[in-house]
């Protein structure tokens, strides 16, 4: 089935990994899933992941995961990006850059800034669960449709993006250590139950999604 809310999203993905590889270098690791992910690393951020869940053949879905973690010793926000697209909008789309350090980092107050240019047609309360660890100023937004929507999101995603890679990793501090903050997004994200929901629903064994979450989507460093 032709779908220019997949052709769109596959090709944003695309851009996305390609623009995250020109600043780290991907891991040589293979990770073995029945799904698309990559790892990088770099001078400026720690970690990046980007995991492309293609079942559009089978179930009509296509899945976007990217997030970007800073080092230990910065206290910048996580950018990440989640969108669950069908054929013709995109039922999910989350992108927030979230708060490990404090909410006057000046990327989060940029980022406070850039997402007042933007409305939603129909925003998306956040559970229990995101409440602790997404900003003020998440985009959580339900049926973005072909048109504007559509091209206000994948605008903002690149806009964001270009802006944290140049800006990440400008505020490490020698002897600093956030890293129980990151794992602390990373264990709130693991209450999400629609990931092993959906992932099962779609034929991945629960075992195999549960590894999955926590050795390569959120995992969590001691």
């Amino acid at each position: 089935m032709a779908s220019n809310v997949w052709d769109r999203m596959s090709a944003l993905a695309g851009i996305i990994e390609s623009r995250i590889s020109e600043c780290g270098t991907k891991d040589a690791d293979h990770i073995n899933y029945d799904w698309n992910n990559s790892l990088y690393s770099g001078p400026r951020y720690r970690r990046a992941h980007i995991e492309i869940v293609d079942k559009r053949a089978d179930y009509n879905l296509y899945i976007i995961h990217c997030n970007i973690f800073p080092h230990f010793n910065d206290p910048s926000p996580i950018w990440g990006l989640d969108a669950v697209c069908g054929p013709n909008k995109i039922t999910g789309a989350f992108h927030d850059l979230s708060l490990p350090g404090y909410s006057e980092h000046p990327i989060a107050k940029w980022w406070e800034a850039k997402t007042a240019e933007y409305k939603w047609n129909k925003p998306r309360a956040l559970p229990e669960w995101a409440q602790p660890i997404f900003s003020k100023s998440m985009v959580a937004a339900g049926n973005v449709q072909e048109g504007e929507e559509l091209d206000a999101f994948c605008e903002l995603a690149l806009t964001t993006l270009d802006y944290y890679l140049a800006n990440v990793g400008g505020t490490q501090q020698s002897g600093a250590d956030y890293h129980q903050l990151q794992n602390f997004y990373c264990r709130q994200q693991k209450l999400n139950p629609h990931v092993v929901r959906s992932m099962v629903s779609m034929g991945v064994p629960e075992d195999t999604i549960k590894r999955f979450i926590q050795e390569v989507l959120f995992l969590e460093i001691y």
